[in-house]
């Protein structure tokens, strides 16, 4: 694709996203081997440099799709240092 910037490619997670993603889910009602095992099956991509029209979020962003099925994703953004899971409208494709 020659028409994306760099700062619009992905990275993979790392060992401090993937814990973040794991505690969550703990939050979430997961034990703590559940979670960590279900945040490294997730197929998680991040951007660093996140960036909406105006006026929007800019920063870094991690799509998250679980490994149950591509129905199953969240979206996650960071406000003050704390990552926060993103409402979306249809909230049907939520882990379960």
């Amino acid at each position: 694709m020659d028409n994306i910037s760099p700062s619009q490619s992905p990275r993979s997670p790392n060992s401090s996203e993937i814990k973040q993603l794991a505690s969550w889910l703990q939050k979430q009602g997961y034990d703590a081997n559940d979670a960590a095992l279900t945040a490294r099956a997730a197929y998680v991509a991040v951007y660093d440099n996140y960036v909406t029209c105006c006026p929007g979020y800019c920063g870094k962003l991690i799509s998250v799709v679980w490994d149950g099925s591509p129905d199953c994703f969240d979206v996650f953004t960071w406000c003050e240092g704390k990552m926060l899971r993103e409402d979306r409208d249809d909230n049907d494709s939520e882990v379960q």
